[in-house]
């Protein structure tokens, strides 16, 4: 993944999303194309397998704080239904001095990754509706609470 120099402003919409799948991935999520539910990414706290997600992930394409409210009312209206919340995440790039910004693009994907732990911050707006897992349980078991069922072996 290569991030621009440029401010926020001029990152492309795939660079924020790559900017946001590698922050929950940090987080500990399994991160996977939101595509199926209108959204950029879906969160998993497991192996998709076994777990149902609980978050749906949109990145706006207009990243300098303004939200669509048609957008996000579609968005939220049809979560309750496909038992997930929203989770609005804007990128937005760190106040830093010049001492910590990198001269160039280039650098291995590690590099890149810290980079962009360095210099940008994502912030998190989450939107439920009438579905909000964690309302559900009022001890937390881990980051998701839908698990699905798992097949007995009958041996």
């Amino acid at each position: 993944m290569t991030i621009s120099e440029s401010s926020t402003t001029n990152l492309t919409h795939e660079e924020r999303i790559d900017i946001v799948r590698t922050h929950f991935q940090n987080k500990g999520y399994r991160v996977h194309s939101g595509l199926q539910f209108g959204v950029e990414l879906v969160l998993y706290s497991d192996i998709p397998s076994k777990v149902h997600s609980d978050f749906c992930v949109h990145v706006p394409h207009d990243n300098v704080g303004k939200l669509d409210w048609r957008m996000i009312q579609t968005l939220v209206r049809s979560m309750p239904s496909i038992k997930k919340t929203l989770i609005v995440a804007h990128v937005k790039e760190k106040k830093m001095d010049g001492n910590n910004r990198s001269s160039d693009g280039s650098g291995d994907d590690a590099q890149q990754q810290q980079l962009v732990k360095e210099r940008y911050v994502v912030h998190e707006l989450a939107i439920s509706s009438e579905h909000a897992p964690f309302r559900h349980k009022s001890i937390p078991k881990g980051v998701g609470t839908q698990t699905k069922p798992q097949p007995k072996n009958n041996e």
